[in-house]
């Protein structure tokens, strides 16, 4: 599996022949994805229309092979934002919306047992570096991805430690997840 950062929220997960996007920024992006992710509900209009699979909204789904499980981490009036569990290539991946606050644990359950768990961690996150620190320790992933990232994530990293990696793209198989130790890995915007 690869998993590219595009900025903000943006993210491309690939293995093969699927490719789930999470938080696109344009119609146009979309173009051979399997599906698009959307962790903030309502997607945005211009996606309605799309030709693939568009997830906006908690529920169950399964795409190529690719079981998705979402549910709500935090809502404000009518619009929510989401957590999903992505079960991809023997790979379970937990992706954090931009959530603004800590969160209790029954909320963060869908994401235990994450391998890479990918949440709001840059300088560009509204949820505090402490506050998302703590989510990473409940959590224990093996790797550790912020996103919101648009200049750096040292306030975040300074929170879990420190210690960091710094990669254009993250290519990773199940056997290569180290084992009860955790990696932040920081991807730069493509």
């Amino acid at each position: 599996m690869v998993i590219t950062y595009q900025g903000d929220g943006y993210l491309k997960l690939q293995s093969g022949d699927n490719v789930l996007l999470v938080d696109p920024t344009n119609q146009r992006s979309v173009r051979g994805a399997s599906a698009v992710i959307f962790t903030q509900y309502p997607a945005p209009a211009e996606f309605n229309s799309a030709e693939i699979p568009v997830i906006s909204h908690q529920g169950e789904y399964e795409i190529k092979g690719i079981r998705i499980d979402g549910a709500t981490a935090e809502q404000d009036g009518d619009s929510e934002v989401s957590s999903y569990c992505i079960r991809f290539d023997d790979i379970t991946i937990g992706i954090l919306g931009p959530v603004t606050k800590d969160l209790e644990a029954k909320t963060l359950l869908p994401l235990q047992g994450s391998d890479i768990l990918i949440l709001p961690g840059g300088d560009g996150a509204k949820l505090p570096a402490a506050a998302a620190a703590k989510i990473v320790r409940q959590i224990e992933p093996s790797v550790v991805i912020p996103s919101f990232v648009s200049k750096n994530a040292t306030a975040f990293l300074k929170e879990l430690g420190g210690a960091s990696e710094t990669l254009d793209r993250l290519t990773v198989k199940k056997k290569d997840l180290p084992p009860n130790a955790m990696k932040a890995v920081v991807l730069e915007s493509q």
